[in-house]
């Protein structure tokens, strides 16, 4: 073998074959087994040449022709929140590539972080698209939704809940009616399921309750005046399972009833009943069959003080619930107990007076904000000589000593019940605005020759727990010009608040949109009997 050497550098000897084809040592070919070997120093231009070739073999792109390097490709990212998935109902996208006219999709079954399976060339122009999903919420790309592959971020997706109002009344024949109504508050307002529940009986009041777990929609009423049903309902308000029996009492009047979830897999059902024996009890049942757990448990009973308007919470490590209570010698009081499994136990009673007279305490309130139990409740006031003269509404932060004063009304609109021998009251509904302040609604009852109903809310300041965040806005009347309207119920979302209330004058299930300060934005009308009218109506919003 001859050797080419330059005496100035070490040699560095690379071995080639020749046979009308040029191949590293290490690769054989049997096209080229009859080559002679020779031997190139290291720094020799051919090897420079050899190695700079970007179609040689294994040091360049092998098969790429046009000797350039592969274009760098980018995923694009979603991310998913607040959905709510049923089967066979997943979330669809759909990711359009303007520059090469491709498209792919992805399919999404619950909150995360994604990416579509195919990147995209760095600097390709796309758009993402939306396609079916579980309805009962809205879903919306709040963020890239379109953009170029390598320089666009994560697409944002942001799902919320849409609203279900359960409403119940009676006709004005007196044939109890109930219904459920989801309306898409993303506006325009559209109402998007509505339906009749068959009641099941002839209760004095339906009274309703409906109750979001995070998955299902639990709703409870009275389908006579002995029973407690109930019926589960998924986020897009089509019925989970049958409908079940929660209760049956021989020979009581079941009065309001409520319900709280339990993130352990449970609901409690609270109420009270008159008899022989009045109480106030709960059941509680499992949160996905409606199966009973236990029995039915009483939280307190008497032959002589009777209970009512019970309402409940789960405040994160047992369930607190309260109710009025009356004696038999007319004394009143709010009470509150505590309970897990078996036996409540007593947290707070409130009594007030004024002169002889023990006031009303009633229509109570329950609300859980972080660690907080918020009470709301009415009071109603007298002369001190047992004639009605107004009424207030109350609050008390963590069942503090003294509750704090929110509003008074006196002779409301020209409601006189002190001299007619009326009444007056206030029946509050509450949630939470946002990180600062609560939204409180409430029907203001004053009867004297004639009834007057108004629907209001006013801003609670939850720091404080005493102050108001800003001014009442009245609803009846300014809204809708009638003075007929109950029943209200409040929820809150992103970025308002709803109240639904039914109206006894229009036979109407009505919608208000109230901000977070309580300034009225619209009102829906939801639903009309002008026919079969509406007497009587409660409504619940979730």
């Amino acid at each position: 073998m001859k050797r080419f050497q330059n005496s100035n550098k070490t040699l560095n000897v690379f071995s080639l074959f020749i046979h009308g084809c040029f191949l590293f040592s290490f690769l054989l070919l049997q096209a080229c087994n009859n080559a002679k070997a020779i031997s190139i120093d290291a720094s020799s231009s051919a090897i420079g040449a050899l190695l700079s070739d970007g179609n040689f073999g294994i040091f360049g792109n092998f098969g790429d022709p046009g000797g350039t390097s592969p274009a760098a490709t980018s995923a694009v990212n979603i991310s998913l929140s607040g959905y709510v998935n049923v089967t066979s109902n997943d979330l669809n996208l759909t990711l359009s590539d303007s520059t090469d006219s491709t498209t792919q999709t992805l399919t999404l079954t619950a909150d995360g972080s994604y990416a579509f399976s195919t990147e995209l060339t760095d600097g390709d122009s796309y758009s993402i698209s939306l396609g079916t999903y579980t309805q009962g919420q809205t879903c919306s790309i709040s963020t890239n939704a379109s953009g170029t592959a390598g320089t666009t971020g994560t697409a944002t997706i942001v799902c919320e809940r849409q609203l279900a109002i359960a409403a119940g009344w009676k006709s004005n024949s007196g044939t109890p009616a109930l219904r459920l109504f989801g309306v898409d508050h993303s506006g325009p307002y559209s109402i998007t399921k509505n339906f009749a529940v068959t009641v099941g009986g002839a209760p004095s009041s339906v009274d309703p309750e409906l109750v979001w777990n995070g998955t299902n929609y639990l709703l409870v009423w009275k389908s006579a005046d002995t029973t407690i049903k109930g019926q589960y309902y998924d986020i897009s308000l089509t019925a989970v399972g049958s409908t079940f029996t929660i209760y049956t009492g021989a020979g009581v009047t079941i009065g309001k009833v409520s319900a709280a979830y339990n993130p352990s897999g449970e609901f409690a059902v609270v109420w009270t009943e008159t008899a022989s024996i009045r109480a106030a009890k709960y059941q509680r049942i499992n949160a996905s069959t409606g199966a009973l757990v236990g029995t039915a448990t009483t939280i307190v009973s008497s032959t002589s003080t009777s209970y009512s308007n019970a309402d409940v919470v789960w405040n994160g490590s047992s369930y607190t619930t309260a109710f009025r209570q009356k004696t038999s010698s007319d004394a009143y009081s709010l009470t509150a107990f505590s309970f897990s499994t078996g036996s409540a136990t007593s947290v707070k009673t409130y009594t007030a007076t004024n002169g002889t007279d023990s006031l009303v305490l009633d229509y109570p309130s329950l609300l859980m904000q972080g660690t907080n139990t918020w009470l709301f409740y009415s009071q109603t006031n007298t002369d001190g000589s047992g004639n009605v003269n107004s009424s207030t509404l109350k609050s008390s932060k963590n069942f503090q000593t003294t509750p704090a004063t929110m509003i008074t009304e006196t002779n409301p609109y020209g409601c006189d019940p002190v001299n007619s021998s009326g009444d007056q009251y206030m029946i509050p509904s509450v949630a939470i605005a946002n990180s600062t302040t609560l939204l409180l609604s409430y029907d203001s009852f004053c009867a004297d020759m004639g009834v007057y109903n108004e629907v209001s809310d006013l801003p609670v300041t939850i720091a404080s727990g005493t102050g108001i965040a800003g001014s009442v806005t009245n609803y009846s009347y300014s809204q809708i010009t009638t003075g007929s309207t109950m029943g209200s119920s409040i929820t809150c979302r992103t970025t308002t608040c709803f109240m639904s209330v039914g109206d006894e004058y229009a036979d109407f299930i009505y919608l208000f949109d109230p901000d977070f300060t309580g300034g009225d934005n619209a009102t829906k009308n939801v639903y009309s009997d002008s026919s079969g009218g509406i007497e009587s109506p409660v409504t619940v919003i979730q």
